[in-house]
């Protein structure tokens, strides 16, 4: 057997793994399955952005490869691709391990993104519903929701042309909210609060807030450190994209930021809000078939557990601990039913507990120098981050647990 070539199609396929956003552990734990598939131990390492794997073949001779993982957005039909493939290959490993390359290379081109139309339609209406689920009425929504297609614009334009990540999101921010005040500057009574929040919905990564978290309460120090600075940059270039865009707008209009007022919906429609917003975001994670519906059934369910344990406790952390652990089990059993990752459902499902509203909210205290809600702000949103990182944590832990108990106990 060619080692070399057994190595690198298992390297191949962790490097797709990571590349499509699925977890660090999820990676290595994929590798040392395949490699176990042909009798074989090896030693696995990956942060977000490397990996690398070496192995020791009978004759005693050790080989090694080191792979760079290029950076890129979440894609859910990747990561099942990948997963489904991994299963197929350790069930059934093939005489020939150049096959595994193959096979790699294949569903690899196998994944398609959606239609630009549909992705930029989906930002759209993504942050018109994210605009009313934070309070806003008709004009905030189709303020975010024009914010937010031009915000889409810009990440989409931005990524074609290999742009940093930082100064991408930072100009996406600064087009955002220019965009969503354009309303505000013509005599339209918007709440830019709800507006831009609805909008900024585009530009937060996601699972990054909370992936850091896992990561590093599970051990994985490098890969938390790493992904947390991601997180970090992404705030303050989201802070200060639109931060700049704010001061431009207030220079020019003179305008108070508060020409509507926030609306009260009855918790169904919060809850109803949140399933329609998920949906908007489906196509920029290239979420595909009727697993669409299925995280955005995800995504309300969690926001009912929040606003129901919001009334209960009133604690905005335990609260949103306890809507983590709900979103977290609901993943887990329809990546049961549909045998795929649980992250495939935790991407769509946890935007609506993500907190995105208090980005904005720090960025504005920092603009207005009120230093002290800047702080509380801040800390605010790293503690949310951090309960839904604790909550996604246990759950992915009693999991395993129940995995390996029930592994030891088969006979």
């Amino acid at each position: 057997m060619d080692y070399d070539v057994l190595l690198e199609g298992c390297c191949e396929m962790g490097v797709q793994l990571l590349r499509y956003g699925a977890e660090i552990h999820r990676a290595e734990d994929t590798i040392h399955r395949l490699l176990a598939a042909y009798g074989l131990e090896g030693e696995v390492f990956a942060i977000p952005n490397c990996l690398i794997v070496s192995i020791v073949d009978p004759e005693g001779k050790a080989h090694t490869r080191m792979r760079r993982v290029p950076l890129s957005s979440i894609d859910v039909d990747g990561i099942e691709r990948f997963n489904a493939l991994s299963r197929q290959l350790c069930a059934d490993p093939p005489a020939d391990p150049g096959e595994i390359l193959e096979r790699c290379r294949g569903a690899r081109d196998a994944v398609k993104p959606f239609p630009l139309g549909a992705q930029l339609f989906g930002y759209c209406y993504g942050a018109a519903f994210f605009a009313l689920f934070f309070s806003g009425g008709p004009l905030e929504a189709l303020a975010g929701g024009f914010a937010g297609l031009a915000a889409g614009v810009c990440v989409i334009l931005m990524a074609r042309l290999r742009a940093n990540f930082f100064i991408s999101t930072m100009v996406s921010g600064f087009v955002l909210a220019l965009t969503a005040w354009l309303p505000l500057a013509a005599g339209l009574p918007v709440n830019i609060d709800s507006a831009v929040a609805g909008a900024i919905m585009v530009l937060v990564p996601g699972l990054v807030f909370t992936n850091f978290m896992s990561n590093l309460l599970t051990g994985d120090i490098i890969a938390g450190l790493s992904t947390f600075v991601r997180a970090v940059l992404t705030a303050v270039a989201i802070a200060l994209g639109t931060g700049m865009a704010v001061l431009l707008c207030r220079a020019l209009w003179n305008v108070s930021e508060h020409g509507g007022q926030a609306v009260g919906y009855a918790p169904p429609l919060y809850c109803l809000f949140a399933f329609i917003a998920c949906l908007g975001f489906c196509p920029a994670y290239n979420v595909r078939t009727w697993a669409a519906a299925l995280c955005c059934v995800g995504g309300a369910l969690g926001w009912m557990v929040y606003l129901l344990a919001q009334a209960w406790m009133g604690n905005v952390f335990l609260s949103s601990l306890l809507a983590a652990v709900v979103v977290a089990v609901y993943a887990q059993i329809m990546a049961r039913v549909r045998r795929c990752p649980a992250t495939s459902y935790l991407v769509i499902s946890m935007f609506p507990l993500v907190p995105g509203l208090t980005i904005y909210q720090a960025m504005d205290y920092g603009i207005r120098g009120e230093t002290g809600l800047f702080w509380d702000t801040f800390f605010r949103t790293f503690g949310i981050a951090g309960c839904l990182a604790i909550g996604l944590l246990l759950v992915s832990t009693a999991v395993r647990v129940i995995h390996h108990w029930r592994v030891r106990r088969a006979p």
